[in-house]
Parts: structure tokens; sequence; C-alpha cells
């Protein structure tokens, strides 16, 4: 009997680690990456927060001005739902709060403008519980 508490427990410990680590993309604009990780995970209906790091080639940190776009498409009898965002941070870290309202899976796109004023963007989708 004590040998089935400890392998229950064991195994719910695992279970907890493995939910527990944020959900994180990561994608390239050309010579530039850009990773979004969320405070959970998976994304739920409601708020969540996502912190958006931009590097260079080198790894150092891109200073740039982010906005964040979430939609879900139109599905039968609802209307497109498309928002914005602005990100606050610096040097190369950017937090934004995404107010999810359905689950589904949503359309994100990181735009973001760098010191040159050239604009550059990355997309993926999040599947919202």
């Amino acid at each position: 009997m004590r040998k089935l508490i400890m392998t229950l427990f064991i195994i719910l410990s695992v279970a907890a680690l493995a939910f527990a680590a944020p959900y994180e993309v990561s994608k390239k604009a050309g010579d530039i990456t850009v990773a979004s990780v969320f405070d959970k995970n998976p994304p739920v209906t409601g708020k969540n927060k996502v912190t958006v790091t931009i590097k260079d080639s080198k790894q150092a940190p891109v200073d740039a001005k982010v906005a964040v776009y979430y939609s879900m498409p139109a599905m039968a009898g609802m209307p497109a739902m498309d928002y914005k965002t602005v990100a606050d941070g610096k040097n190369g870290v950017y937090t934004a709060t995404l107010d999810l309202g359905m689950s589904g899976p949503w359309n994100v796109e990181v735009r973001f403008i760098l010191p040159n004023k050239e604009l550059r963007k990355v997309a993926y989708t999040v599947d919202v519980r």
C-alpha cells in the first residue's frame, strides 16, 4: 500500500511540473528572434499575460515599439474578433495582457518597430482552453 501511495505521489508531482511550465512560442523575423511566453499553459479564456523577448542575431536585446494583435476568425453565428494591445517594456523585454474571449484557436501577431523605423512581425496560433 505504501508503494502505491508513493507511486501516485510521484506521478502527480511530475504531472504538476509538466503543466507548471509556461507556454512559449519562438519565431524568427529575419535575423531577429521573438519569443512569446504566456503565463498560463495552455492559455485560457480571459486575461493572459504574455512576455515578449526580442533579440538580435548575437542574442543582444533589441529596443522596439511592440504591439500584439490577436484575433479569432468568424464562425457560424459569430463575427470575427480582432484586438490590439500595446506592450510595455524596454531592453528587449515587453509585457502585454491579452483578453481572450473564448476557447478555440486564436491568431497572434507580434508587430514591432525597430529604432531604424523598420516594421517586423511574427505570427502564430494558440489554442485557448
